[in-house]
């Protein structure tokens, strides 16, 4: 399975920011970008199964 990390902003638009093969791999980076840059309010990351799977 490859997941992908993206970026959903407010009004609805979504962005792939990176791919991985490990969901968990992806949800450690989440918390890192969390931990780094605060957690935004215009914009959430989200971890989902790759549409192109």
């Amino acid at each position: 399975m490859v997941w992908q990390l993206c970026i959903q902003y407010a009004n609805g638009t979504e962005r792939v920011v990176r791919s991985f093969k490990n969901r968990e791999s992806a949800l450690r980076l989440v918390d890192a970008l969390y931990v780094i840059k605060g957690y935004p309010l215009h914009f959430a990351y989200v971890v989902r199964l790759s549409q192109a799977a």
